[in-house]
């Protein structure tokens, strides 16, 4: 399957609409480490390993992240939208869909008998898919959900650091082969076959475990 192509639509901001993809870019890149930095407060702070994110701590992250120039930041989209152009959940679905994601995820947690890296890049993978599928919000869900990502990875499994510098981060798309591979996952998961999108978390596991 090709790759998607990264569409570039004019973002509104409290600056003012923002066309041109550099500016756009430099926006969002910012607010994904600040996303980070959120997360990594909250895993020094943390003290009870295997805590997943609720849907609340999804809204805080997504107004840490972009509450300095989105004026929706941390509210759930109030429109039809969904990736690829489908819409598997309808706008007036989303909270309750965040929360169940929540919910579902608590349990995936508590029901571990042990954690290793499949283990992990499966919790992470399913919970990245099914973020993914709700679409949660009006814009940014690409960029939100690569900072779960690192809340499941540093806070939920405790893999952090002493700063935000040394705690391991996954690179996604160091070629066009992974990201390949993680939107051929994303397309399997949505017809119901994970495995895809779990082996491609597990390679990115295992290269970012490697580098460390």
């Amino acid at each position: 399957m090709a790759r998607q192509r990264r569409q570039t639509e004019p973002l509104e901001t409290l600056r003012g609409v923002l066309s041109e993809y550099a500016a756009i870019e430099e926006l969002l890149s910012a607010g994904e480490m600040k996303g980070r930095r959120w997360v990594f407060d909250r895993a020094i702070a943390s003290d009870a390993p295997l805590t997943a994110p609720t849907d609340y701590d999804v809204l805080e992250l997504h107004v840490a992240m972009f509450g300095d120039f989105l004026s929706w930041a941390g509210t759930t989209r109030r429109e039809d939208r969904g990736p690829g152009g489908r819409v598997p959940v309808p706008w007036h679905e989303v909270r309750l869909a965040l929360r169940a994601l929540s919910q579902d995820l608590a349990a995936w947690v508590a029901a571990l008998g042990g954690v290793d890296a499949e283990v992990m890049a499966n919790v992470i993978a399913d919970a990245h898919h099914r973020f993914q599928w709700i679409h949660p919000f009006h814009d940014t869900n690409g960029r939100t959900g690569r900072v779960l990502d690192h809340y499941l990875l540093w806070v939920t499994f405790d893999l952090h650091g002493p700063n935000l510098e040394t705690s391991p981060t996954l690179e996604y798309f160091p070629t066009a082969a992974q990201e390949d591979a993680y939107y051929d996952g994303l397309a399997a998961a949505d017809a119901g076959d994970p495995a895809g999108l779990r082996a491609f978390y597990l390679e990115r596991l295992m290269a970012t475990f490697d580098a460390t």
